[in-house]
């Protein structure tokens, strides 16, 4: 009985000892907000670039390779497979924001760290250099760009682009959501494209722009749309941007992202055309545009 008790002490102190290795991070730690991950603030790109990289699903071994230490990687695995602990299932249950992935157990500065370097390529280039691009109606992203997880308004120079309106081009998609989480991870991204499609070209707005929005009854208001594709089964594929006057006072800003999660956006010549166009209406119709449009 003696031995029998000396080896269950044993037993007990070595399962003990198993559950309660140091952790690099304490299990409350706090890893984004306060500047602990190499004593610097994450940007909104290194941010979303963890959560797509955690939403990819990577297995526990496979974050542990990446420097992620064992407790919080499984932790995170955990979270994010849900009961069954199987990826890609019903029951997942993937990272919405920054925050939902600093309040997992055992993820603090060390972990954030961690996730920071593997997936540090992904923020080095400016994931939108395309959609600066203002002549370039198709645009990729590289494999692997980050999603955003919020939407950042774009500054019109007088012009203004409101809302976020997608209409998921499948069945059991959201015809229309003006909630930009409710968008795919492609749709965001190309939502976020046109906004800062719209910023650059109106950094210096076309001068038959300045005009319609002088001569007509139109205010200078845009509305953000797109037609998202990239759902299960989805009905077609993207085919083109379009500008259209929905109403005299809003002329709808529509992009679209492809099945591929590629991009369709409003061209600078576009706008001009648009403009053009809305102007005749305009002047045949005492100011009012609704229903002018370009493709």
């Amino acid at each position: 009985m003696r031995h029998a008790s000396l080896l269950a002490l044993s037993l007990a102190a070595l399962v003990t000892g198993c559950l309660s290795d140091d952790s690099p991070d304490g299990i409350d730690d706090q890893g984004f907000g306060t500047g602990k991950a190499d004593g610097e603030e994450l940007t909104a790109c290194e941010k979303d670039a963890i959560i797509t990289y955690l939403n990819e699903g990577h297995s526990a071994e496979k974050l542990e390779e990446a420097g992620v230490h064992t407790r919080a990687a499984a932790s995170l695995v955990k979270h994010r497979d849900g009961a069954d602990g199987l990826f890609g299932t019903e029951d997942d249950n993937k990272f919405d924001s920054a925050e939902e992935v600093d309040a997992v157990s055992y993820v603090g500065p060390r972990a954030i760290a961690a996730l920071r370097e593997a997936t540090g390529e992904r923020c080095a280039a400016d994931v939108y250099e395309q959609a600066r691009d203002v002549t370039k109606a198709h645009i990729t992203f590289a494999e692997g760009a980050p999603a955003p997880t919020s939407y950042d308004y774009p500054d019109g120079n007088g012009f203004n682009l409101s809302g976020t309106e997608f209409w998921q081009k499948w069945s059991g998609g959201k015809n229309p959501t003006y909630s930009f989480t409710d968008g795919t991870d492609a749709g965001r991204r190309c939502m976020q494209a046109a906004a800062i499609r719209f910023e650059t070209i109106m950094k210096d707005p076309p001068a038959e722009l300045v005009k319609l929005n002088a001569d007509t009854n139109w205010g200078g208001s845009f509305f953000n749309w797109n037609d998202d594709f990239s759902g299960p089964n989805a009905f077609g594929d993207g085919s083109g941007a379009r500008l259209w006057a929905w109403r005299t006072s809003l002329i709808k800003w529509i992009s679209q992202t492809k099945k591929d999660g590629s991009c369709l956006l409003p061209t600078r010549d576009m706008v001009v055309n648009a403009a053009k166009a809305c102007l005749e209406t305009g002047t045949a119709n005492a100011g009012e545009i609704q229903g002018c449009q370009v493709r």
